[in-house]
């Protein structure tokens, strides 16, 4: 397996962390046509920059999942505790509108049999 130069790893760090293709050549002291010859036919470092920008994006995920308690808790206190009927309601609302309880219409059918049915017509057994 080929791998990267120095230099290519750090333009793919530069990139994957949102600089812009100008920015990252003046850094790295390359030109930008090389920065986009390599964006454009280099396999090996697409692969790597993409590895990158996974790893981002699950690092954000998982910031984003581990506050989802803590959002939760937020809300409901302030159900419980605004003085302001408005806050309580929007809080509630906002609850059930997460929990999908004002979505019941897009819960699949129970029936095997509707579900078969539909499937086979090419719709996926949700109820309208």
């Amino acid at each position: 397996m080929e791998t990267l130069s120095a230099k290519q790893q750090q333009v793919a760090l530069l990139i994957s962390s949102g600089e812009s293709v100008s920015a990252v050549a003046e850094a790295s002291g390359i030109s930008r046509v090389t920065v986009h010859q390599w964006l454009k036919e280099d396999d090996v470092f697409n692969a790597y920059l993409n590895g990158l920008k996974l790893e981002i994006i699950n690092s954000g995920m998982a910031t984003i999942q581990s506050s989802v308690t803590l959002a939760i808790q937020t809300i409901t206190t302030m159900m419980v505790e605004s003085g302001s009927d408005a806050v309580r309601l929007n809080c509630a609302k906002e609850i059930l509108n997460r929990a999908g309880i004002n979505q019941a219409n897009s819960i699949g059918s129970d029936d095997l049999a509707t579900l078969q049915l539909t499937r086979s017509l090419g719709g996926f057994g949700r109820i309208s």
